[in-house]
Protein backbone atom coordinates (compact mmCIF):
# COMPACT_ATOMS: atom_id res chain seq x y z
CA UNK A 1 0.00 0.00 0.00
CA UNK A 2 2.90 2.21 -0.22
CA UNK A 3 3.45 4.65 3.15
CA UNK A 4 0.90 3.63 5.50
CA UNK A 5 1.70 7.01 7.67
CA UNK A 6 0.18 8.96 4.52
CA UNK A 7 -2.98 10.18 5.79
CA UNK A 8 -5.37 8.64 2.83
CA UNK A 9 -2.83 5.72 2.84
CA UNK A 10 -3.84 5.47 6.68
CA UNK A 11 -7.39 5.94 6.37
CA UNK A 12 -7.58 3.25 3.52
CA UNK A 13 -5.64 1.39 6.40
CA UNK A 14 -8.20 1.59 8.56
CA UNK A 15 -11.33 0.82 6.94
CA UNK A 16 -9.33 -2.33 6.36
CA UNK A 17 -8.54 -2.93 9.95
CA UNK A 18 -12.40 -2.02 11.02
CA UNK A 19 -13.32 -4.46 8.05
CA UNK A 20 -11.06 -7.14 9.06
CA UNK A 21 -12.64 -6.81 12.43
CA UNK A 22 -16.01 -7.14 11.38
CA UNK A 23 -15.35 -9.83 9.24
CA UNK A 24 -17.04 -8.20 5.79
CA UNK A 25 -14.08 -7.93 4.19
CA UNK A 26 -11.74 -9.96 2.77
CA UNK A 27 -8.03 -9.30 1.05
CA UNK A 28 -9.80 -9.74 -2.18
CA UNK A 29 -12.28 -6.89 -1.81
CA UNK A 30 -12.48 -3.63 -4.17
CA UNK A 31 -13.00 -0.61 -2.31
CA UNK A 32 -15.57 1.84 -3.72
CA UNK A 33 -13.58 5.02 -2.66
CA UNK A 34 -16.70 7.60 -2.75
CA UNK A 35 -19.34 5.16 -1.72
CA UNK A 36 -21.94 6.57 0.41
CA UNK A 37 -20.55 4.41 3.21
CA UNK A 38 -17.29 2.20 3.47
CA UNK A 39 -18.26 -1.12 4.45
CA UNK A 40 -21.03 -2.99 4.71
CA UNK A 41 -21.57 -5.34 7.69
CA UNK A 42 -24.83 -7.29 7.43
CA UNK A 43 -27.35 -4.84 6.65
CA UNK A 44 -25.60 -2.21 8.54
CA UNK A 45 -23.75 0.72 6.86
CA UNK A 46 -20.21 1.46 8.31
CA UNK A 47 -18.67 4.30 8.00
CA UNK A 48 -14.95 4.93 8.57
CA UNK A 49 -12.68 7.86 9.96
CA UNK A 50 -9.29 8.07 10.75
CA UNK A 51 -6.82 10.37 11.81
CA UNK A 52 -3.20 9.99 13.90
CA UNK A 53 -1.27 11.78 16.19
CA UNK A 54 1.45 11.70 13.97
CA UNK A 55 1.27 13.15 10.40
CA UNK A 56 3.93 12.16 7.85
CA UNK A 57 5.06 15.81 7.07
CA UNK A 58 5.56 16.36 10.82
CA UNK A 59 6.62 12.90 12.23
CA UNK A 60 7.76 14.14 15.52
CA UNK A 61 5.46 16.91 16.31
CA UNK A 62 1.81 15.43 17.74
CA UNK A 63 -0.95 17.04 15.52
CA UNK A 64 -4.66 17.30 16.93
CA UNK A 65 -6.77 14.68 15.28
CA UNK A 66 -9.89 15.93 13.88
CA UNK A 67 -12.60 13.73 12.22
CA UNK A 68 -15.14 14.90 9.64
CA UNK A 69 -18.48 14.38 9.96
CA UNK A 70 -19.85 16.64 8.05
CA UNK A 71 -23.78 15.66 6.61
CA UNK A 72 -23.26 15.28 2.80
CA UNK A 73 -26.30 16.77 -0.46
CA UNK A 74 -24.78 13.93 -2.49
CA UNK A 75 -24.36 10.41 -2.11
CA UNK A 76 -23.23 8.06 -4.10
CA UNK A 77 -24.65 4.26 -3.95
CA UNK A 78 -21.62 2.18 -5.40
CA UNK A 79 -23.66 -0.82 -5.68
CA UNK A 80 -26.10 0.76 -8.39
CA UNK A 81 -23.77 3.67 -9.67
CA UNK A 82 -26.69 5.83 -8.40
CA UNK A 83 -26.18 9.98 -7.23
CA UNK A 84 -28.99 10.60 -4.46
CA UNK A 85 -30.02 14.09 -3.40
CA UNK A 86 -30.03 14.81 0.19
CA UNK A 87 -32.43 17.44 1.23
CA UNK A 88 -31.83 18.34 4.03
CA UNK A 89 -28.40 17.18 3.58
CA UNK A 90 -27.49 13.90 5.81
CA UNK A 91 -25.48 11.15 7.17
CA UNK A 92 -25.08 8.19 5.40
CA UNK A 93 -23.88 5.42 7.30
CA UNK A 94 -25.81 3.71 10.29
CA UNK A 95 -22.81 3.47 12.35
CA UNK A 96 -19.32 5.31 12.82
CA UNK A 97 -15.93 4.30 13.60
CA UNK A 98 -13.67 6.73 14.34
CA UNK A 99 -9.85 5.25 14.03
CA UNK A 100 -7.26 7.06 16.04
CA UNK A 101 -3.50 6.00 15.78
CA UNK A 102 -1.59 7.10 18.26
CA UNK A 103 2.19 6.53 18.21
CA UNK A 104 4.30 10.06 17.43
CA UNK A 105 6.46 9.36 15.71
CA UNK A 106 4.33 6.92 13.10
CA UNK A 107 5.90 4.20 11.11
CA UNK A 108 4.62 1.68 8.27
CA UNK A 109 4.88 -0.84 11.44
CA UNK A 110 3.35 0.59 13.93
CA UNK A 111 0.38 1.56 11.67
CA UNK A 112 0.05 -2.14 10.94
CA UNK A 113 -0.43 -3.01 14.42
CA UNK A 114 -3.75 -2.97 15.65
CA UNK A 115 -2.64 -2.36 19.25
CA UNK A 116 -1.72 1.01 18.29
CA UNK A 117 -5.01 2.31 17.98
CA UNK A 118 -7.77 3.24 19.76
CA UNK A 119 -11.42 3.18 18.34
CA UNK A 120 -14.99 5.16 19.50
CA UNK A 121 -18.14 3.63 17.56
CA UNK A 122 -20.92 6.06 17.75
CA UNK A 123 -24.34 5.66 15.90
CA UNK A 124 -25.91 7.84 12.76
CA UNK A 125 -28.74 8.22 15.51
CA UNK A 126 -26.09 9.80 18.52
CA UNK A 127 -24.35 11.89 16.18
CA UNK A 128 -27.90 13.52 14.89
CA UNK A 129 -29.01 13.75 17.76
CA UNK A 130 -26.08 15.19 20.04
CA UNK A 131 -23.99 17.39 17.18
CA UNK A 132 -26.92 17.91 14.80
CA UNK A 133 -25.21 19.65 11.80
CA UNK A 134 -22.13 19.87 13.34
CA UNK A 135 -19.30 19.19 10.36
CA UNK A 136 -15.91 17.79 12.58
CA UNK A 137 -14.95 16.23 16.03
CA UNK A 138 -12.49 16.04 18.36
CA UNK A 139 -11.11 13.52 20.71
CA UNK A 140 -12.68 15.41 23.62
CA UNK A 141 -16.09 15.26 22.20
CA UNK A 142 -15.70 11.40 21.26
CA UNK A 143 -15.06 10.52 24.46
CA UNK A 144 -18.10 12.30 25.79
CA UNK A 145 -20.08 10.14 23.53
CA UNK A 146 -18.59 6.66 23.25
CA UNK A 147 -15.89 4.63 25.35
CA UNK A 148 -12.30 4.35 23.60
CA UNK A 149 -12.11 0.62 22.54
CA UNK A 150 -9.75 -1.68 21.40
CA UNK A 151 -9.69 -3.02 18.28
CA UNK A 152 -10.86 -6.72 19.32
CA UNK A 153 -13.97 -4.45 20.75
CA UNK A 154 -15.27 -3.09 17.14
CA UNK A 155 -17.80 -5.79 16.02
CA UNK A 156 -19.40 -5.72 20.08
CA UNK A 157 -19.52 -2.17 19.37
CA UNK A 158 -21.10 -2.42 16.13
CA UNK A 159 -23.80 -4.57 17.40
CA UNK A 160 -24.59 -2.07 19.96
CA UNK A 161 -24.76 0.72 18.15
CA UNK A 162 -26.48 -0.77 14.94
CA UNK A 163 -29.59 -1.64 17.97
CA UNK A 164 -29.60 2.01 18.48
Amino acid sequence: MGNLVDNDIRGTFAEWLVGRALGCISDSDMRQGWAAYDLLYGDVKVEVKASGRSQSWNLHQPSRPIFDIAARKWTWLASTDEWIENDPPARSADVYVFCLHNPVPATNRNVRDPNSWEFWVISRQTLDGKLGQQKSVGLATLDRLALRIEWPEIRQAVDRCAQE
